[in-house]
Protein backbone atom coordinates (compact mmCIF):
# COMPACT_ATOMS: atom_id res chain seq x y z
CA UNK A 1 0.00 0.00 0.00
CA UNK A 2 1.23 3.37 -1.05
CA UNK A 3 2.50 6.12 2.08
CA UNK A 4 -0.31 8.86 2.65
CA UNK A 5 1.25 11.62 3.95
CA UNK A 6 0.42 13.28 7.51
CA UNK A 7 -1.83 16.23 5.47
CA UNK A 8 -4.08 13.41 4.12
CA UNK A 9 -3.74 11.04 6.47
CA UNK A 10 -5.07 13.30 9.20
CA UNK A 11 -7.68 15.72 7.52
CA UNK A 12 -10.16 16.06 9.56
CA UNK A 13 -13.44 13.52 8.82
CA UNK A 14 -16.18 15.83 10.87
CA UNK A 15 -16.21 19.34 12.54
CA UNK A 16 -15.35 17.90 15.31
CA UNK A 17 -11.95 17.53 14.30
CA UNK A 18 -11.22 20.61 12.78
CA UNK A 19 -8.69 22.97 14.28
CA UNK A 20 -9.46 26.17 15.37
CA UNK A 21 -12.18 27.27 13.37
CA UNK A 22 -15.24 26.72 15.81
CA UNK A 23 -17.04 29.77 14.29
CA UNK A 24 -17.76 28.29 11.86
CA UNK A 25 -17.86 24.67 12.77
CA UNK A 26 -20.48 25.62 15.52
CA UNK A 27 -22.75 27.60 13.01
CA UNK A 28 -22.95 24.95 9.96
CA UNK A 29 -23.80 22.12 12.85
CA UNK A 30 -26.38 24.14 13.67
CA UNK A 31 -27.16 24.94 10.82
CA UNK A 32 -27.27 20.98 9.06
CA UNK A 33 -29.89 20.02 12.80
CA UNK A 34 -32.10 22.70 12.17
CA UNK A 35 -32.46 22.47 8.54
CA UNK A 36 -31.73 26.08 7.87
CA UNK A 37 -28.56 25.07 5.55
CA UNK A 38 -28.32 28.38 2.64
CA UNK A 39 -28.22 27.25 -1.15
CA UNK A 40 -24.28 28.80 -1.74
CA UNK A 41 -21.51 28.97 0.69
CA UNK A 42 -18.13 31.09 0.74
CA UNK A 43 -15.34 30.25 2.57
CA UNK A 44 -12.72 32.42 2.74
CA UNK A 45 -9.03 32.22 4.57
CA UNK A 46 -5.60 31.87 4.28
CA UNK A 47 -4.16 28.17 2.60
CA UNK A 48 -4.00 24.88 5.30
CA UNK A 49 -6.66 26.64 7.97
CA UNK A 50 -9.58 23.57 7.25
CA UNK A 51 -11.85 25.71 4.00
CA UNK A 52 -11.82 22.62 1.55
CA UNK A 53 -12.13 20.22 4.34
CA UNK A 54 -15.14 22.00 5.87
CA UNK A 55 -16.58 21.84 2.58
CA UNK A 56 -15.98 17.91 2.19
CA UNK A 57 -17.22 17.54 5.80
CA UNK A 58 -20.71 19.56 4.97
CA UNK A 59 -20.94 17.39 1.64
CA UNK A 60 -21.00 13.81 4.20
CA UNK A 61 -23.00 15.90 6.59
CA UNK A 62 -25.75 15.76 3.93
CA UNK A 63 -25.40 12.57 2.10
CA UNK A 64 -24.35 10.27 5.25
CA UNK A 65 -27.22 7.19 5.03
CA UNK A 66 -27.79 8.75 8.50
CA UNK A 67 -28.12 12.41 7.95
CA UNK A 68 -28.72 14.92 7.12
CA UNK A 69 -26.69 15.33 10.01
CA UNK A 70 -23.81 17.30 12.23
CA UNK A 71 -22.16 14.20 12.72
CA UNK A 72 -21.44 12.16 9.62
CA UNK A 73 -20.59 8.35 10.56
CA UNK A 74 -17.61 8.21 7.95
CA UNK A 75 -18.08 4.56 7.44
CA UNK A 76 -21.29 4.60 4.75
CA UNK A 77 -20.84 4.60 1.15
CA UNK A 78 -21.88 8.21 0.75
CA UNK A 79 -19.44 9.33 3.01
CA UNK A 80 -16.31 6.75 2.06
CA UNK A 81 -17.07 8.16 -0.99
CA UNK A 82 -16.96 11.77 -0.74
CA UNK A 83 -13.42 11.29 1.97
CA UNK A 84 -12.06 9.23 -1.20
CA UNK A 85 -12.92 11.46 -3.64
CA UNK A 86 -14.64 9.62 -6.10
CA UNK A 87 -18.42 10.58 -5.19
CA UNK A 88 -20.32 11.44 -8.46
CA UNK A 89 -22.89 14.31 -6.37
CA UNK A 90 -19.61 16.03 -4.88
CA UNK A 91 -18.51 17.77 -8.12
CA UNK A 92 -14.62 19.35 -6.87
CA UNK A 93 -13.41 21.89 -9.55
CA UNK A 94 -10.08 23.77 -9.55
CA UNK A 95 -11.39 27.27 -10.15
CA UNK A 96 -8.13 28.11 -11.63
CA UNK A 97 -7.86 25.37 -14.60
CA UNK A 98 -12.00 25.61 -14.98
CA UNK A 99 -12.35 29.49 -15.41
CA UNK A 100 -13.85 30.23 -18.68
CA UNK A 101 -17.46 30.80 -19.58
CA UNK A 102 -17.53 27.78 -21.29
CA UNK A 103 -16.78 26.14 -18.05
CA UNK A 104 -19.36 27.33 -16.35
CA UNK A 105 -22.09 26.98 -18.38
CA UNK A 106 -21.59 23.25 -18.72
CA UNK A 107 -21.69 23.49 -14.87
CA UNK A 108 -25.36 25.16 -15.10
CA UNK A 109 -26.78 22.24 -17.67
CA UNK A 110 -25.49 19.56 -15.01
CA UNK A 111 -26.86 21.75 -12.24
CA UNK A 112 -30.51 20.66 -13.35
CA UNK A 113 -29.86 16.94 -12.77
CA UNK A 114 -30.59 14.53 -9.90
CA UNK A 115 -27.91 13.47 -7.69
CA UNK A 116 -27.13 9.57 -8.63
CA UNK A 117 -26.86 7.99 -5.44
CA UNK A 118 -27.32 10.95 -2.45
CA UNK A 119 -29.64 13.49 -1.31
CA UNK A 120 -27.85 16.42 -2.32
CA UNK A 121 -25.29 17.31 -5.23
CA UNK A 122 -22.52 19.47 -3.99
CA UNK A 123 -20.63 21.81 -6.54
CA UNK A 124 -17.06 22.61 -4.35
CA UNK A 125 -15.37 25.35 -6.55
CA UNK A 126 -11.58 25.87 -5.17
CA UNK A 127 -9.70 29.47 -5.43
CA UNK A 128 -12.71 30.38 -7.32
CA UNK A 129 -11.75 34.03 -7.43
CA UNK A 130 -9.85 32.84 -10.42
CA UNK A 131 -12.90 33.01 -12.20
CA UNK A 132 -13.53 35.26 -15.03
CA UNK A 133 -15.95 38.27 -14.55
CA UNK A 134 -18.00 36.24 -17.19
CA UNK A 135 -18.17 32.92 -16.04
CA UNK A 136 -18.88 34.55 -12.48
CA UNK A 137 -22.09 36.36 -14.28
CA UNK A 138 -23.08 33.05 -16.11
CA UNK A 139 -23.45 31.62 -12.99
CA UNK A 140 -25.16 34.19 -11.14
CA UNK A 141 -28.81 32.84 -11.80
CA UNK A 142 -27.89 29.49 -11.13
CA UNK A 143 -26.07 30.50 -7.65
CA UNK A 144 -29.22 32.44 -6.54
CA UNK A 145 -32.30 29.85 -7.21
CA UNK A 146 -30.77 27.17 -7.67
CA UNK A 147 -32.62 23.41 -7.46
CA UNK A 148 -33.54 22.77 -4.04
CA UNK A 149 -31.03 19.61 -3.90
CA UNK A 150 -27.92 21.64 -4.80
CA UNK A 151 -25.27 23.47 -2.54
CA UNK A 152 -22.44 25.30 -4.00
CA UNK A 153 -19.57 25.73 -1.70
CA UNK A 154 -16.60 28.07 -2.48
CA UNK A 155 -12.85 28.63 -1.24
CA UNK A 156 -10.90 31.63 -1.52
CA UNK A 157 -7.60 33.07 -0.21
CA UNK A 158 -8.84 36.02 -2.19
CA UNK A 159 -12.03 37.35 -1.06
CA UNK A 160 -11.76 41.11 -2.35
CA UNK A 161 -11.69 39.44 -6.01
CA UNK A 162 -15.00 37.93 -6.33
CA UNK A 163 -17.08 39.74 -7.27
CA UNK A 164 -19.80 42.11 -5.23
CA UNK A 165 -22.89 39.96 -6.77
CA UNK A 166 -21.41 36.31 -5.70
CA UNK A 167 -20.67 37.59 -2.39
CA UNK A 168 -24.23 38.90 -2.01
CA UNK A 169 -25.33 35.43 -2.86
CA UNK A 170 -23.27 33.40 -0.26
CA UNK A 171 -22.94 33.33 3.19
CA UNK A 172 -19.46 34.25 4.22
CA UNK A 173 -17.41 32.77 6.29
CA UNK A 174 -13.55 33.94 7.35
CA UNK A 175 -10.77 31.06 8.32
CA UNK A 176 -8.87 32.24 10.38
CA UNK A 177 -5.02 31.29 10.85
CA UNK A 178 -4.40 29.21 13.34
CA UNK A 179 -2.43 29.71 16.19
CA UNK A 180 0.82 28.21 17.16
CA UNK A 181 0.07 26.41 20.54
CA UNK A 182 -3.28 24.99 18.84
CA UNK A 183 -0.94 23.32 15.87
CA UNK A 184 1.43 21.93 18.19
CA UNK A 185 -1.26 20.50 20.38
CA UNK A 186 -2.55 18.38 16.92
CA UNK A 187 0.89 17.82 15.74
CA UNK A 188 1.35 16.35 19.66
CA UNK A 189 -1.61 14.15 18.75
CA UNK A 190 0.02 13.21 15.33
CA UNK A 191 3.08 12.42 16.79
CA UNK A 192 1.94 10.03 19.59
CA UNK A 193 -0.57 8.51 17.47
CA UNK A 194 2.13 7.32 15.04
CA UNK A 195 5.13 6.34 17.84
CA UNK A 196 7.02 9.22 16.82
CA UNK A 197 9.12 11.06 19.23
CA UNK A 198 9.83 14.65 18.67
CA UNK A 199 10.76 17.19 21.42
CA UNK A 200 8.49 20.82 22.10
CA UNK A 201 10.28 23.13 20.98
CA UNK A 202 11.02 21.57 17.80
CA UNK A 203 7.45 21.22 17.58
CA UNK A 204 6.87 25.23 18.03
CA UNK A 205 9.41 26.09 15.63
CA UNK A 206 7.35 23.62 13.15
CA UNK A 207 4.07 26.06 14.02
CA UNK A 208 6.46 29.07 13.86
CA UNK A 209 7.63 27.99 9.97
CA UNK A 210 3.88 26.96 8.92
CA UNK A 211 2.73 30.35 9.21
CA UNK A 212 -0.51 29.65 11.22
CA UNK A 213 -1.71 26.67 8.34
CA UNK A 214 -2.38 23.44 9.26
CA UNK A 215 -1.60 21.59 6.17
CA UNK A 216 1.44 23.14 5.95
CA UNK A 217 2.96 22.17 9.58
CA UNK A 218 1.77 18.56 9.01
CA UNK A 219 3.86 18.96 5.92
CA UNK A 220 6.72 20.15 7.47
CA UNK A 221 6.87 17.25 10.16
CA UNK A 222 6.22 14.28 7.75
CA UNK A 223 9.62 16.01 6.14
CA UNK A 224 11.57 15.93 9.58
CA UNK A 225 10.30 12.78 10.48
CA UNK A 226 11.91 11.47 6.85
CA UNK A 227 14.57 13.31 7.89
CA UNK A 228 15.27 11.69 10.90
CA UNK A 229 14.20 8.46 10.67
CA UNK A 230 11.34 8.62 13.22
CA UNK A 231 13.35 10.40 16.14
CA UNK A 232 13.41 14.33 15.41
CA UNK A 233 15.33 16.78 17.24
CA UNK A 234 15.94 20.24 17.22
CA UNK A 235 18.54 20.24 14.85
CA UNK A 236 16.83 18.26 12.42
CA UNK A 237 14.21 20.77 12.44
CA UNK A 238 16.77 24.05 11.56
CA UNK A 239 18.63 21.54 9.41
CA UNK A 240 15.44 21.05 7.07
CA UNK A 241 14.11 24.33 7.87
CA UNK A 242 17.19 26.24 7.40
CA UNK A 243 15.65 28.18 10.48
CA UNK A 244 17.79 29.99 13.24
CA UNK A 245 17.66 28.71 16.69
CA UNK A 246 15.98 31.28 19.52
CA UNK A 247 19.83 30.71 20.98
CA UNK A 248 21.42 33.20 18.40
CA UNK A 249 18.77 35.93 18.66
CA UNK A 250 18.92 35.90 22.42
CA UNK A 251 23.14 35.59 21.74
CA UNK A 252 22.92 38.62 20.25
CA UNK A 253 21.15 40.37 22.36
CA UNK A 254 23.13 39.84 25.13
CA UNK A 255 25.65 41.19 22.98
CA UNK A 256 23.90 44.48 22.42
CA UNK A 257 22.78 45.33 25.40
CA UNK A 258 26.19 45.08 26.89
CA UNK A 259 27.51 47.43 24.27
CA UNK A 260 29.74 45.14 22.86
CA UNK A 261 29.45 45.49 18.83
CA UNK A 262 32.22 43.41 18.45
CA UNK A 263 30.33 40.01 19.56
CA UNK A 264 27.14 40.94 17.68
CA UNK A 265 28.81 41.20 14.70
CA UNK A 266 30.60 37.84 15.53
CA UNK A 267 27.08 36.48 15.89
CA UNK A 268 26.26 37.73 12.71
CA UNK A 269 28.90 36.28 10.39
CA UNK A 270 28.49 32.90 12.30
CA UNK A 271 25.05 32.98 10.90
CA UNK A 272 26.73 33.36 7.29
CA UNK A 273 29.08 30.96 7.86
CA UNK A 274 26.25 28.18 8.36
CA UNK A 275 24.60 29.36 5.38
CA UNK A 276 21.56 30.93 6.77
CA UNK A 277 19.32 33.21 5.28
CA UNK A 278 20.03 36.58 6.63
CA UNK A 279 17.09 38.38 5.90
CA UNK A 280 15.15 35.86 7.85
CA UNK A 281 17.35 36.60 10.59
CA UNK A 282 16.60 39.88 10.52
CA UNK A 283 12.79 38.82 10.22
CA UNK A 284 13.66 36.69 13.16
CA UNK A 285 15.00 39.32 15.17
CA UNK A 286 12.17 41.63 14.71
CA UNK A 287 9.76 39.09 16.43
CA UNK A 288 12.32 38.25 19.03
CA UNK A 289 12.10 42.07 19.95
CA UNK A 290 8.50 42.17 20.31
CA UNK A 291 8.57 38.99 22.27
CA UNK A 292 10.83 40.93 24.37
CA UNK A 293 8.46 43.99 24.46
CA UNK A 294 5.29 42.21 25.09
CA UNK A 295 7.26 40.03 28.20
CA UNK A 296 8.44 43.64 29.32
CA UNK A 297 5.24 45.14 29.85
CA UNK A 298 2.86 42.17 30.55
CA UNK A 299 5.73 39.41 32.63
CA UNK A 300 2.74 37.39 33.44
CA UNK A 301 1.24 37.07 30.32
CA UNK A 302 3.42 34.28 27.95
CA UNK A 303 0.22 33.14 26.47
CA UNK A 304 1.22 36.58 24.06
CA UNK A 305 3.86 34.70 22.88
CA UNK A 306 4.06 31.51 20.96
CA UNK A 307 7.11 30.54 22.85
CA UNK A 308 8.09 27.14 24.26
CA UNK A 309 7.33 27.59 28.56
CA UNK A 310 11.31 27.52 29.20
CA UNK A 311 12.10 29.20 26.35
CA UNK A 312 9.35 31.74 27.06
CA UNK A 313 10.87 32.29 30.70
CA UNK A 314 14.67 32.64 29.14
CA UNK A 315 13.30 35.68 27.49
CA UNK A 316 11.41 37.05 30.27
CA UNK A 317 14.32 36.76 32.24
CA UNK A 318 16.16 39.04 29.62
CA UNK A 319 13.43 41.28 29.03
CA UNK A 320 13.71 42.03 32.82
CA UNK A 321 17.30 43.32 32.14
CA UNK A 322 16.52 45.61 29.45
CA UNK A 323 14.80 49.10 30.25
CA UNK A 324 11.65 49.26 27.66
CA UNK A 325 12.96 52.57 25.92
CA UNK A 326 15.83 50.54 24.90
CA UNK A 327 13.91 47.84 23.29
CA UNK A 328 10.84 50.21 21.94
CA UNK A 329 14.17 51.93 19.97
CA UNK A 330 16.18 48.90 19.13
CA UNK A 331 12.54 47.97 17.38
CA UNK A 332 12.56 51.41 15.59
CA UNK A 333 16.15 50.49 14.17
CA UNK A 334 15.05 47.37 13.06
CA UNK A 335 12.24 48.83 10.94
CA UNK A 336 15.13 50.98 9.55
CA UNK A 337 17.48 48.07 8.94
CA UNK A 338 14.73 46.44 6.96
CA UNK A 339 14.00 49.08 4.86
CA UNK A 340 17.60 49.56 4.25
CA UNK A 341 18.14 45.57 3.48
CA UNK A 342 15.53 46.02 0.57
CA UNK A 343 17.25 49.26 -0.89
CA UNK A 344 20.49 47.92 -0.50
CA UNK A 345 19.57 43.99 -1.65
CA UNK A 346 21.67 43.21 1.10
CA UNK A 347 20.74 42.28 4.20
CA UNK A 348 24.67 41.75 5.86
CA UNK A 349 25.48 45.12 5.26
CA UNK A 350 21.52 46.06 7.49
CA UNK A 351 22.77 44.15 10.19
CA UNK A 352 25.72 44.97 10.45
CA UNK A 353 24.69 48.61 10.85
CA UNK A 354 22.15 47.79 12.96
CA UNK A 355 24.40 46.10 15.25
CA UNK A 356 26.90 48.90 16.05
CA UNK A 357 23.81 51.48 16.60
CA UNK A 358 22.12 48.93 19.40
CA UNK A 359 25.34 48.68 20.62
CA UNK A 360 26.00 52.58 21.19
CA UNK A 361 22.46 52.98 22.74
CA UNK A 362 22.16 54.29 25.92
CA UNK A 363 21.96 51.03 28.08
CA UNK A 364 19.93 51.86 31.55
CA UNK A 365 19.09 49.49 34.33
CA UNK A 366 14.88 48.97 34.01
CA UNK A 367 14.13 51.01 37.48
CA UNK A 368 11.32 49.91 39.76
CA UNK A 369 8.43 51.83 39.59
CA UNK A 370 8.64 54.56 42.86
CA UNK A 371 6.59 56.95 44.92
CA UNK A 372 8.10 59.84 42.32
CA UNK A 373 7.47 58.37 39.16
CA UNK A 374 4.23 57.30 40.05
CA UNK A 375 2.46 60.65 40.94
CA UNK A 376 2.35 59.98 44.97
CA UNK A 377 3.35 63.10 47.07
CA UNK A 378 6.79 62.82 48.52
CA UNK A 379 7.41 63.25 52.37
CA UNK A 380 8.02 66.83 53.08
CA UNK A 381 11.76 67.33 54.65
CA UNK A 382 11.24 71.60 55.65
CA UNK A 383 8.62 74.11 54.44
CA UNK A 384 10.74 75.58 52.33
CA UNK A 385 11.64 72.09 50.30
CA UNK A 386 7.55 71.16 49.97
CA UNK A 387 6.74 70.74 46.40
CA UNK A 388 3.92 69.05 44.53
CA UNK A 389 4.67 66.21 41.87
CA UNK A 390 2.61 67.23 38.68
CA UNK A 391 2.45 63.99 35.89
CA UNK A 392 5.99 63.59 34.15
CA UNK A 393 5.60 64.69 30.74
CA UNK A 394 6.79 61.91 28.26
CA UNK A 395 10.32 63.38 27.24
CA UNK A 396 11.15 63.23 30.95
CA UNK A 397 9.72 59.80 31.43
CA UNK A 398 11.94 58.90 28.60
CA UNK A 399 14.78 61.10 29.45
CA UNK A 400 14.66 59.66 33.33
CA UNK A 401 15.45 56.24 31.81
CA UNK A 402 18.50 57.53 30.37
CA UNK A 403 21.59 55.55 31.36
CA UNK A 404 23.51 56.87 34.53
CA UNK A 405 26.35 55.95 36.50
CA UNK A 406 25.53 55.80 40.61
CA UNK A 407 26.03 59.49 41.78
CA UNK A 408 28.14 60.59 44.21
CA UNK A 409 28.16 64.31 44.36
CA UNK A 410 25.63 66.08 46.27
CA UNK A 411 22.91 68.43 46.17
CA UNK A 412 25.32 71.54 47.30
CA UNK A 413 27.44 70.06 44.41
CA UNK A 414 25.29 70.31 42.13
CA UNK A 415 24.24 73.74 42.80
CA UNK A 416 27.54 75.10 43.25
CA UNK A 417 28.59 73.92 39.41
CA UNK A 418 24.52 75.21 38.17
CA UNK A 419 26.18 78.18 36.77
CA UNK A 420 28.78 75.58 34.71
CA UNK A 421 26.18 73.75 33.30
CA UNK A 422 23.97 76.43 32.43
CA UNK A 423 27.37 78.03 30.21
CA UNK A 424 27.74 74.37 29.10
CA UNK A 425 24.09 74.12 27.75
CA UNK A 426 24.29 77.40 26.22
CA UNK A 427 26.80 76.45 24.23
CA UNK A 428 25.13 73.99 22.53
CA UNK A 429 21.98 75.37 22.37
CA UNK A 430 21.13 78.79 23.42
CA UNK A 431 17.18 78.61 23.99
CA UNK A 432 17.87 75.81 26.24
CA UNK A 433 19.96 78.02 28.76
CA UNK A 434 16.96 80.59 28.80
CA UNK A 435 14.38 77.28 29.45
CA UNK A 436 16.96 76.54 32.38
CA UNK A 437 17.47 80.17 33.75
CA UNK A 438 13.96 80.04 34.84
CA UNK A 439 14.25 76.52 37.16
CA UNK A 440 17.12 74.90 39.54
CA UNK A 441 17.83 71.56 41.50
CA UNK A 442 15.73 71.72 44.49
CA UNK A 443 16.10 67.49 45.39
CA UNK A 444 18.89 64.81 45.06
CA UNK A 445 17.82 61.10 45.93
CA UNK A 446 20.66 59.30 45.16
CA UNK A 447 20.80 59.30 41.21
CA UNK A 448 17.35 61.45 40.99
CA UNK A 449 17.71 65.04 40.35
CA UNK A 450 14.85 66.80 40.63
CA UNK A 451 15.01 70.21 38.84
CA UNK A 452 11.94 72.59 40.20
CA UNK A 453 10.31 75.50 38.33
CA UNK A 454 7.68 78.26 39.54
CA UNK A 455 4.03 78.08 38.32
CA UNK A 456 4.68 80.80 36.04
CA UNK A 457 7.09 78.78 34.29
CA UNK A 458 5.34 75.86 33.41
CA UNK A 459 6.34 76.96 29.53
CA UNK A 460 9.70 76.40 30.20
CA UNK A 461 9.28 73.61 32.20
CA UNK A 462 7.36 71.89 29.15
CA UNK A 463 10.19 73.19 26.67
CA UNK A 464 12.97 71.62 28.39
CA UNK A 465 10.94 68.15 28.68
CA UNK A 466 11.79 67.39 25.06
CA UNK A 467 13.83 64.60 24.95
CA UNK A 468 16.75 66.01 22.52
CA UNK A 469 16.80 68.80 25.55
CA UNK A 470 17.25 66.56 28.55
CA UNK A 471 20.08 64.59 26.34
CA UNK A 472 21.65 67.57 26.17
CA UNK A 473 20.91 68.57 29.78
CA UNK A 474 22.01 65.47 31.29
CA UNK A 475 25.45 65.74 29.49
CA UNK A 476 26.22 68.90 31.05
CA UNK A 477 25.85 67.78 34.24
CA UNK A 478 27.87 64.86 34.21
CA UNK A 479 30.75 67.04 32.72
CA UNK A 480 30.66 69.70 35.14
CA UNK A 481 29.33 66.91 38.48
CA UNK A 482 31.33 63.89 37.59
CA UNK A 483 28.09 62.17 37.57
CA UNK A 484 25.36 60.56 35.11
CA UNK A 485 22.07 61.61 36.82
CA UNK A 486 18.07 60.97 35.70
CA UNK A 487 16.24 64.03 35.71
CA UNK A 488 12.55 64.82 36.98
CA UNK A 489 11.11 68.25 36.38
CA UNK A 490 8.51 69.35 38.79
CA UNK A 491 6.25 72.50 39.87
CA UNK A 492 7.38 73.58 42.83
CA UNK A 493 5.27 76.17 45.34
CA UNK A 494 6.72 79.01 45.83
CA UNK A 495 9.45 78.63 44.19
CA UNK A 496 11.77 81.64 43.39
CA UNK A 497 14.58 81.37 41.06
CA UNK A 498 16.88 84.09 41.16
CA UNK A 499 17.40 86.09 37.86
CA UNK A 500 19.69 88.03 36.55
CA UNK A 501 18.95 91.21 34.59
CA UNK A 502 21.68 92.09 32.21
CA UNK A 503 22.04 95.99 31.58
CA UNK A 504 20.17 97.34 28.74
CA UNK A 505 21.99 99.08 25.99
CA UNK A 506 21.92 102.73 25.21
CA UNK A 507 20.99 102.27 22.18
CA UNK A 508 17.31 103.71 21.80
CA UNK A 509 15.82 101.73 19.65
CA UNK A 510 16.93 98.31 21.60
CA UNK A 511 14.80 100.22 24.38
CA UNK A 512 12.17 100.82 21.90
CA UNK A 513 12.11 97.50 21.18
CA UNK A 514 11.86 96.16 24.54
CA UNK A 515 8.97 98.80 25.71
CA UNK A 516 7.19 97.77 22.68
CA UNK A 517 7.53 93.83 23.26
CA UNK A 518 7.41 93.60 26.77
CA UNK A 519 10.90 91.70 26.55
CA UNK A 520 13.71 91.58 27.99
CA UNK A 521 17.56 90.69 27.00
CA UNK A 522 18.98 87.45 27.47
CA UNK A 523 22.20 87.93 26.76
Amino acid sequence: MSYLVFARKWRPKDFDEVVGQEHVTKTLKNAVRAGRLGQAYLFAGPQGVGKTSCARILAKALNCEKGPTDKPCGACGPCMEIAEGRSLDVIEIDGASNRGIDEIRSLRENVKFTPLSGKSKIYIIDEVHMLTPEAFNALLKTLEEPPPFVKFVFATTHPEKVLATVLSRCQRFDFARLPGPKIVAKLKEIVASEGLSIPEDALFTIAKASEGSMRDAESILDQVISFSSGKARMADVVAVLGVIEQVVFFDFVEAVAAGDAASALGQIAEVVARGRDLSRFLDGLLEYYRDLMVLRVAPGEAALVELPADECDRVRRQAEKIALPQIVTSLGHLFVAQDMARRLHSARIALDVLAVKLAQLPHPKPVAKSAAASGERQPAQDAKSRFSVLKEEKGAADASLTSFQESRCSLEAVLEAWGRVTESVAAKKMSLATYLKNGRPVALEADLLTIGFAKRSVFFKEALAHKDNLQILVKAIQDQCGARLRLRLDIVEDLEVPQEEPPVPEAPFVKSALDLFKGKIIK
